[in-house]
């Protein structure tokens, strides 16, 4: 991820990248052939090169993807930023995992804020050899606000219309929303539950068949009934929490993880993390702070590092979360089960006394539909400020 004010002084690190998994020490196209990677957890994941041998020796061409590796699971990445930022370095990182260092190659999608408008790509082929996907690692685009997403395709068929994230209007504001987890509530029947105790028409409805987006379009169709008008971040922050609250309570063995955007600068995670039976794939969130002083970053998909200090200046700070740690050198810390935190201006926050903050000073939610605003009187009284430390 190259940051605000930088021109590309990145380098290629040909090596050993020791921090979730073990690589062969070999070029960069030897090491494709290499049969496994040991990744956080101890699990192990199996190229898409290999998938025909571990599955009895079956052809490429026969192979189900889902009977072989239902246990595995989507993958996520999220920005926030404090300027705008170039996200090349981790996407890059990150898309390889999209077919290559991982078996994440039913799809991938990616989604930016530009002001209060929101460019998306879309793609059903895996990442790490999209056409589209090989030009946006090499696109300068910079932004406050991005969600992308690599699929593992086990509820919803291979389709453009099942690929994250997905994206709706709501009070006048694009909001942005990528899922990973497992919740049978919402794939085993077209009419969804509703949520929460404000009830109200259904206006949103899922396009595609996975539960990721039926779970979207359920809490986007709660949040709508409970408030009339624009809720301050506090309310919404606690509003959001009681539905994920609600959602896991009505699973057995949930795992429920998203990222939600509402607008160029307010980022939701959540994260229920956990494995499904029988494997030892960790599906959770782990977020990272890049801030001064900055230091040379290591992907652990691919031998590319940079140093961010000669590419940064002292207002740059960004807030990276993913699925796991996307590189070697960093602290990357993990969220806690059942956990939401607000992400602004690069900074994490854990409570509704935090998110006052930042509604204080001036960063809730905008939109230009006039019937939409409120009073500014819901729950701004409060100065106390609950942050994550950075690393």
């Amino acid at each position: 991820m190259l940051m605000a004010c930088q021109s590309d002084s990145s380098h290629l690190r040909l090596g050993l990248n020791p921090h979730n998994f073990q690589r062969d020490k070999r070029s960069l196209s030897n090491a494709r052939s290499s049969t496994a990677f040991l990744t956080s957890r101890n699990s192990l994941l199996f190229q898409p090169s290999d998938l025909a041998r571990k599955c009895n020796n079956i052809p490429r061409a026969k192979l189900s993807y889902n009977k072989c590796y239902a246990l595995q699971m989507c993958q996520l990445l999220g920005m926030n930023c404090a300027t705008p930022t170039d996200f090349n370095f981790s996407f890059r990182g990150f898309s390889r995992r999209g077919g290559d260092t991982d078996v994440h190659s039913d799809g991938w999608g990616l989604a930016w804020y530009e002001g209060c408008g929101v460019r998306a790509f879309h793609d059903s082929d895996s990442a790490a050899t999209s056409y589209i996907a090989e030009m946006i690692r090499n696109y300068p685009v910079k932004t406050l606000n991005m969600i992308s997403h690599i699929r593992y395709a086990t509820i919803g068929g291979k389709q453009l219309c099942n690929v994250h994230p997905f994206q709706r209007e709501m009070w006048g504001i694009n909001w942005v929303y990528a899922h990973n987890g497992d919740l049978p509530t919402f794939s085993s029947q077209r009419e969804y539950p509703w949520l929460g105790q404000s009830k109200g028409e259904k206006i949103y409805y899922p396009i595609g068949d996975t539960d990721s987006e039926a779970v979207f379009c359920s809490l986007l169709n709660s949040l709508r009934a409970r408030f009339k008008t624009l809720p301050t971040l506090p309310v919404l922050y606690n509003a959001i929490e009681e539905l994920c609250r609600e959602i896991v309570n009505g699973e057995d063995n949930p795992i429920f993880n998203f990222l939600l955007a509402c607008g160029e600068n307010t980022l939701f995670a959540y994260s229920t993390p956990g494995a499904r039976a029988g494997s030892k794939v960790w599906n959770g969130l782990y977020y990272t702070i890049r801030e001064p002083p900055f230091q040379t970053a290591s992907l652990t998909d691919l031998d590319y590092s940079i140093n961010f200090a000669d590419v940064t200046t002292e207002n740059c700070r960004v807030a990276v979360i993913a699925t796991s740690p996307l590189t070697t050198d960093e602290t990357w810390v993990e969220f806690e089960s059942g956990q939401l935190i607000l992400f602004d201006e690069g900074l994490p926050y854990t409570n509704a006394n935090g998110c006052a903050k930042v509604e204080q000073d001036g960063k809730g939610l905008s939109t230009k539909a006039k019937e939409m605003l409120p009073g500014k009187d819901m729950d701004l009284n409060r100065s106390s400020c609950s942050m994550v430390p950075p690393w």
